[in-house]
């Protein structure tokens, strides 16, 4: 499953809020790894090397319950359910993916039944890539990076992206959700 809504929040106010709350506003950590299995054990410890093969970007978590986050998880999961039916899914984890020049994401899979990623910021362009697999055949889509995107799909299916070209980061918020019923 792969679905893209443009301009899927309406509102032009809100869309430029959330870009520059998002670039200039929260803080961000040099901590996500897209691959956790390549991932240090710790950052802390006196001998743990921080060379890893997977690559390292930026990141913030939220509190789902945040009155902002909750609404936009909450439009999501709307609009996921008018797409596939699914009327009960629980928020895993919501938080920034944030890349500036030269930090690529390695192809990865989320681990989540439902990934919903909304854009917004992409002043760098680029693609966002999903590898499908089906029998006897394999192929790319590929997704453009375009402010005020949300991008909904598998979250076992294999993703990446190529670093921005801009002068500003890339910032994504990402909403990992879960199946809690049967459909």
């Amino acid at each position: 499953m792969l679905e893209v809504i443009d301009k899927w929040l309406g509102d032009e106010d809100l869309v430029r809020f959330l870009d520059r709350q998002f670039t200039y506003k929260t803080p961000h950590n040099y901590i996500e790894f897209a691959n956790s299995y390549d991932a240090p054990p710790s950052i802390f410890g006196k001998n743990d090397s921080q060379d890893v093969d997977s690559h390292i970007f930026y990141s913030y978590d939220f509190n789902p319950g945040e009155p902002l986050i909750r609404f936009l998880v909450l439009k999501a999961m709307d609009d996921i359910e008018a797409l596939t039916g699914h009327t009960k899914l629980n928020c895993l984890r919501v938080h920034l993916a944030i890349q500036h020049a030269g930090q690529d994401v390695e192809r990865h899979n989320d681990g989540s039944d439902i990934t919903a990623v909304y854009v917004a910021s992409a002043n760098g362009g680029g693609t966002f890539d999903f590898h499908v697999e089906e029998i006897n055949d394999v192929w790319t889509e590929k997704v453009p990076f375009v402010n005020n995107k949300l991008i909904i799909f598998d979250g076992k299916i294999k993703h990446e992206a190529l670093a921005p070209q801009g002068k500003r980061p890339r910032i994504l918020l990402v909403m990992k959700l879960g199946f809690s019923d049967a459909k």
